[in-house]
């Protein structure tokens, strides 16, 4: 059998002194170099760029609460307020006063008495005031019973017999017969409101008569009214 080279036998000798694990590292190294060089050539990743961050909307203003008023000022718009109202009022009864104004009043006469009056009207009052009542004064009566009945006790339109109700420019109510007959109206009328001025002889008092004005029929009858004749009437210019 041929003896072996020296050398071979050597190599074989450093060969067989190694392990398989140290083989299989050796064997890997130049690939993890490779690796680690590919990495380091590789240009790095760009970090993700962030979203812009909103700046909070300034909030609206928070409108300042208006100051509460003094007492003091207070004080001053009642005082001023009172004065104006009483200053009204006050003008207003004036006025009132020159007009008659404050609503019909009742009469001081008394039976018997004859007095100078002077009667606001208007044309077609002859048509429309009239009274509702079943008593007689003196012989002189309303032109209706009821206000649904028609005088049934005797001529329902003599005038001269014919109770009205009337106003006078002071405001004052009654019921008299006789006007529409003097001769002061038996002409032609003024088209608008006129006064006349007659003499009243107050002969007594009509219990609960309803009168009937321009707008119709009063809701309820009076209470007791002085009745009497209208005589000597004049037109006020």
């Amino acid at each position: 059998m041929a003896e072996k080279e020296p050398d071979e036998d050597k190599d074989e000798v450093e060969g067989e002194g190694e392990s398989e694990p140290e083989a299989e590292a050796k064997a890997d190294a130049p690939k993890a170099e490779a690796k680690a060089e590919a990495k380091a050539s590789a240009p790095a990743k760009a970090a993700p760029a962030k979203a812009p961050t909103k700046k909070p909307k300034a909030g609206k203003a928070t409108p300042r609460r208006a100051q509460p008023p003094s007492s003091a000022s207070l004080g001053k718009s009642m005082v001023l307020f009172v004065v104006v109202v009483g200053t009204l009022a006050a003008g207003f009864a004036l006025l009132g006063q020159e007009r008659g104004g404050g609503g019909p009043r009742g009469p001081t006469w008394k039976p018997g008495q004859t007095v100078d009056v002077e009667i606001t009207l208007v044309a077609g009052d002859k048509r429309e005031l009239n009274c509702a009542a079943t008593d007689e004064v003196a012989g002189r009566h309303c032109s209706f019973e009821t206000p649904t009945k028609v005088w049934g006790k005797g001529d329902p339109g003599d005038d001269k017999k014919t109770l009205r109700p009337y106003t006078s420019t002071d405001n004052v109510q009654f019921v008299a017969a006789g006007l529409w007959s003097e001769p002061a109206l038996s002409g032609n009328l003024p088209t608008t409101r006129f006064s006349v001025k007659c003499k009243y002889t107050v002969e007594g008092k009509l219990k609960s008569p309803t009168f009937h004005w321009e707008s119709g029929w009063e809701g309820q009858p009076r209470g007791e009214m002085l009745a009497g004749v209208l005589t000597g009437c004049t037109l006020v210019p």
